[in-house]
């Protein structure tokens, strides 16, 4: 007979409560059949609490988290503005060095993505980001003193380092607050801060270099300026986040229990039980089975390197769009100024995609529309040389660009219930931002103005990333009627016991576990 679950929870998600909100007994109401995991309200007053949740976290933590993230990219992205002044010449940097540079921030950026996550999971979410943003702050300001080659490489991997794991560390903290169907549209508000921060970085540059000043350059004055606005949200930020549901400042006791309660029934209660039916204590460390459980998954792995093509054109237009619009015969000025659209219609096409993906309970097909949106737009950017029509369909493009990161993201969370393998994935997901290497290695000097061959080779990519995903669809799809077939003649016990792990799978490896594509 199978062990029947000890119903304390873990005791870093309950208080003094054993039961949540209405005294429902999770493990009773685990879904028993193979159909998708995750929580819909099924009173009045669940549903009551939902709508008053979700709007203290969209209103207090998402655009807290949000600002934050403008700022990181504004920050990391500057470069490119004061590329378009006299920062090359009064730096004594040569035409590739910014290239290059941009290209090396990417490695340590990339590389330290997962440690940097399992760290903030482990310390506490809102105190890793908060020594993160004093880190980069302090690096951005220092680019004012750049002379020379040799320090600039130095600051861009000193600055990759510092922003690594602040994206991550929030997609995870974001997917242990809102349900999975509830989630996507808040990656994607978060998420769009990105392009909103090309656009005010272009809106800021602009503004800063019609500033005259006898002691400093105009891209001395941008890293100085943009870096030091970060400094006030540290603190915010700080003070602010709370650390977990049961200490959520602005959340009720109701709240903070029903808070618990939805993430527990969208994970398929998330915890593991020892052999006397125990729940064990989630202590926020990512163990080896963890891990083995991350690297032999082999569909989240290729879903990984997919996404890798599918953000290309937000790293390389995030950094190189002032330049590529400057190729289009504006002047250095007016080309910060002209940036600032395109972004805005990308933060509107994220939104868009985002929303629907969630309201129809569908990630992959979502991706791979955006991502054939943003390829409609580069063809036309490569095959035309009417200036006003490329400038154009830079808007088509970026529509759908930004949407495949936050999309994929809400997809490895949706199919990863349990915590320390979710830090984990979500952390190896970051080194999609190697497409911020190919970025900088394409978008070269020598292929000014038009930049040709770096567009054609951007759509390539897209391309193969589209057909990747498909794949991915495809293999998920497949994997659910098997696990139907195999679970099609179980009683209702082995149903159960496969659910709470007693099987020694766990997580997504249960049977009972239906995958979302």
């Amino acid at each position: 007979m199978a062990i029947e679950p000890n119903l304390k929870y873990p005791s870093e998600s309950r208080t003094s409560v054993d039961k949540p909100v209405g005294d429902v007994d999770l493990v009773e109401n685990l879904p028993s059949q193979n159909v998708p995991h995750f929580y819909v309200p099924r009173t009045p007053q669940e549903a009551a609490l939902d709508r008053s949740i979700n709007m203290k976290l969209d209103f207090i933590v998402l655009p807290l988290l949000a600002f934050n993230f403008m700022l990181c990219g504004i920050d990391k992205t500057n470069i490119g503005n004061a590329a378009t002044t006299s920062f090359a010449k009064d730096a004594h940097l040569k035409p590739n060095d910014i290239s290059n540079a941009v290209s090396l921030l990417s490695v340590t950026f990339v590389t330290l993505q997962p440690l940097s996550t399992i760290i903030g999971r482990r310390v506490g979410v809102k105190y890793w980001i908060s020594f993160m943003m004093v880190a980069w702050v302090s690096l951005c300001m220092a680019h004012a003193g750049i002379n020379n080659r040799e320090k600039l490489i130095a600051l861009r991997l000193l600055l990759g380092a510092a922003e690594a794991g602040f994206v991550p560390s929030v997609f995870f903290y974001l997917s242990t607050w809102y349900p999975k169907y509830h989630l996507g549209f808040r990656l994607g508000l978060f998420a769009g801060m990105y392009s909103i921060a090309g656009a005010f970085s272009g809106l800021i540059a602009y503004g800063v270099f019609k500033i005259h000043s006898s002691k400093y350059k105009s891209w001395q004055l941008l890293f100085m300026i943009e870096g030091g606005i970060t400094i006030f949200a540290v603190l915010i930020t700080f003070f602010a986040l709370p650390l977990k549901q049961t200490s959520a400042w602005f959340l009720s006791k109701a709240e903070r229990e029903h808070s618990l309660h939805r993430m527990d029934i969208d994970v398929m209660k998330n915890f593991e039980v020892d052999q006397d039916g125990n729940a064990i204590k989630d202590t926020r460390m990512v163990s080896m089975r963890d891990v083995k459980a991350v690297l032999t998954d082999w569909k989240k792995l290729l879903t990984v390197v997919f996404n890798i093509l599918a953000t290309l054109p937000v790293s390389a237009f995030g950094t190189f769009l002032p330049l590529i619009v400057k190729g289009m015969g504006y002047s250095g000025v007016q080309a910060n100024l002209m940036s600032v659209s395109p972004f805005v219609v990308g933060a509107f096409g994220l939104f868009i995609f985002v929303y629907s993906s969630d309201h129809f309970h569908e990630r992959s097909l979502h991706t791979v529309t955006s991502m054939a949106l943003a390829l409609i737009g580069l063809i036309v950017m490569y095959t035309s040389s009417d200036p006003h029509l490329r400038y154009g369909f830079t808007h088509v493009c970026l529509a759908g660009a930004f949407s495949a990161g936050p999309l994929i993201v809400g997809w490895l969370a949706n199919n990863t219930p349990l915590l320390g393998p979710r830090s984990l994935i979500i952390g190896i997901n970051g080194y999609s931002n190697i497409a911020g290497i190919i970025a900088g290695q394409l978008f070269k000097a020598q292929y000014a103005p038009s930049y040709g061959y770096p567009l054609k080779i951007t759509m390539i990519l897209i391309g193969v990333g589209m057909l990747g995903f498909l794949g991915m669809r495809g293999a998920y799809m497949y994997e659910n009627r098997w696990r139907a077939k195999q679970i099609a003649g179980w009683d209702e016990e082995q149903r159960r016991a496969e659910d709470r792990g007693e099987n020694g799978r766990r997580g997504d490896q249960r049977r009972t576990f239906t995958f979302t594509y």
